[in-house]
């Protein structure tokens, strides 16, 4: 070897070197001009965890063998370079095809100085690759970290409905572990109706594009109904292309529960818990309507507690409120299905019957007037009243008014009154 030549390997040398290896599996020594470039043999052979290279001599019968098993030994990552004398380029394309990196003749100078600059460039580009995706898992699991505190479920899917991400809340929502929900699809973690359900929504999604919000009733991993709000975007690479979902789930249960306790508020009564003179007219339009466009008659009555003064003064006020708590009930257990009751105001509470010619409402009437009589006759009320009066009229949509059909109702209702009370009146 020439004088340029052994300077230019020792100025090349040193630290790129101490991941450059002599592996002399046959127990041949190290050429002396890998050796004099610094090429040491390792202390182990393992599979390396960070990129190293290694210089294997290798008799050509037994290159196919040899490279397979190196690899096995040495694992992906290690560049591989086969030392091997008077290889043709058939045998070095074919040592390439069969899994090295990188051939050279141990015997030849030259030929070394230029493997070694080969194996050192692409040293610092695996490394430069190590240490982009080092970095990157790092971030990876600073996000998953941040994603599982937060309690909402979240999770994301790629373009054919896989999962492949979510946090803690989400595989804990459904009941499972995360690997037990990223690499599978909606239909292998939830039941099969929802996701189906589940399945559309998101067929919607990656078509449309955008974000996409809904309720939806969920089954959670305690076996109990949720109701939840679907938070879900579309995920776009650069080109513009939709690339999966990234969605979060909100539990609205117990907003849910309050805004039903709410409305029922608004609804009820709160002395009586029977629908307020608001739902009733609210009902009552919508039943009118309906009643008006199929030609069917209706019946309203008005009725009244009897001698409720008498209660009032006699008992006092909270026995005056238990009578009309327990008419109330009365009247709601016994005016069937389909009828609407409620507290007008004061003792007075308004009925309505759809669908019901006079007749058939004066008999539902009549029994409401007697419960309420027999239900007061085992109470504190027996020695005062406990009775109830009732004014009944039939009503055409057609023809009147439901205000008009209430006001004959209550003209009745005085009839019944001034004949002796606890009785049905019913309006000509």
């Amino acid at each position: 070897m020439s004088s340029i030549e052994q300077s230019s390997m020792r100025q090349a040398g040193a630290k790129e070197d101490r991941e450059v290896f002599w592996l002399a599996v046959d127990g041949r020594p190290i050429p002396a001009l890998l050796a004099a470039q610094g090429v040491t043999a390792p202390s182990s052979i393992d599979i390396p965890e960070r990129p190293i290279a290694y210089f294997v001599p290798v008799a050509v019968e037994r290159l196919g063998s040899a490279v397979r098993e190196l690899r096995r030994t040495l694992g992906e990552h290690a560049y591989l370079v086969i030392a091997a004398e008077g290889l043709s380029g058939g045998w070095t394309e074919r040592a390439i095809a069969l899994g090295a990196d990188d051939v050279v003749d141990p015997t030849s100078g030259e030929d070394i100085v230029v493997c070694l600059a080969r194996t050192r460039r692409s040293l610092e580009r695996v490394r430069a690759t190590f240490e982009e995706c080092g970095h990157l898992a790092i971030e990876r699991d600073y996000l998953q970290a941040c994603i599982d505190n937060l309690p909402a479920p979240i999770f994301f899917k790629n373009a054919d409905g896989i999962y492949v991400g979510c946090n803690v809340a989400f595989a804990t929502f459904i009941g499972r572990a995360p690997d037990g929900v990223v690499g599978r699809s909606v239909f292998e973690v939830a039941p099969k109706a929802l996701a189906s359900r589940y399945q559309t929504a998101d067929d919607e999604l990656l078509r449309r594009g955008g974000t996409q919000v809904y309720e939806s009733e969920v089954c959670h991993s305690d076996g109990a109904s949720r109701h939840v709000v679907f938070h879900k975007a579309a995920m776009q690479g650069g080109d513009g292309r939709v690339r999966g979902i990234a969605g979060a789930i909100l539990d609205i249960t117990e907003r849910k529960r309050l805004e039903a306790r709410l409305i029922e508020a608004a609804e009820r009564d709160p002395l009586t818990n029977a629908y307020n003179r608001r739902k009733f007219f609210e009902l009552a339009e919508q039943i009118v309507q309906a009643a008006a466009g199929n030609g069917q008659r209706l019946a309203v009555a008005v009725i009244d507690v009897d001698q409720f003064k008498l209660i009032n003064d006699r008992l006092g006020h909270a026995e005056g409120d238990n009578a009309l708590r327990l008419i109330a009930g009365v009247l709601e257990e016994t005016i069937g299905e389909g009828n609407v009751i409620a507290r007008a105001g004061g003792e007075e509470f308004y009925a309505l019957f759809p669908d019901a010619s006079i007749d058939d409402a004066a008999r539902i009437a009549d029994r409401m007037r007697f419960e309420v009589e027999r239900g007061c006759r085992h109470s504190a009320l027996s020695s005062v009243a406990g009775t109830v009066s009732i004014g009944l009229a039939g009503f055409d949509p057609l023809a009147e008014a439901l205000d008009e059909a209430l006001k004959r109702a209550d003209d009745a209702l005085y009839l019944a009154k001034n004949n002796g009370r606890n009785r049905i009146s019913i309006a000509a």
